[in-house]
């Protein structure tokens, strides 16, 4: 039995061609990842903290400090600079998770578009002001992409955490 090197060629090239662009994706992934990571280190370094525990979303990045009582916050959208936020978890009383959604009708059903995702810390003193982390908007993204199961996963993490420290 001979080899035949032509199909040998043929069948290698179709392989590479077909691989390529998965690891494209993982290393796109990969470098973006790095950069919030390090952005969200940064962002801590700035207020003397160490990130804990932290979880990447899309294109946002949110870090706890749990023994400084500290969260952080750092977006990077497609166009724009960075956004970061600080939130210092001593004067927050509770976490809310806000959903704005609009209901539209078709002809066979209805449906619930979200068009709006953001947890928002209220805050322990009534005088101050409640803070919000956006966290999806329909007008910058297209599609959600699992900033709903981000968002009730944090925001009981963020709630627990304040219950224990009281």
């Amino acid at each position: 039995m001979e080899l035949d090197w032509g199909t040998v060629i043929i069948g290698f090239a179709a392989l590479v061609i077909c691989v390529l662009p998965f690891v494209f994706d993982y290393r796109s992934r990969s470098k973006k990842t790095k950069h919030l990571k390090l952005s969200l280190a940064k962002l801590a370094e700035q207020h003397n903290c160490e990130v804990n525990q932290y979880e990447y979303c899309s294109n946002f990045i949110l870090g706890i400090d749990e023994n400084r009582n500290s969260l952080f916050f750092f977006r990077q959208p497609k166009t724009e600079e960075g956004i970061s936020q600080y939130i210092n978890l001593e004067e927050i009383q509770k976490c809310e998770v806000v959903k704005k959604t609009k209901n539209v009708k078709t002809d066979t059903e209805n449906l619930t578009i979200v068009e709006r995702v953001e947890m928002s810390f209220i805050p322990s003193n009534t005088n101050k002001v409640e803070q919000k982390i956006e966290l999806f908007d329909k007008e910058k993204n297209m599609q959600l992409n699992g900033e709903l199961q981000f968002v009730d996963k944090w925001s009981k993490q963020i709630n627990g955490h304040l219950k224990s420290k009281k």
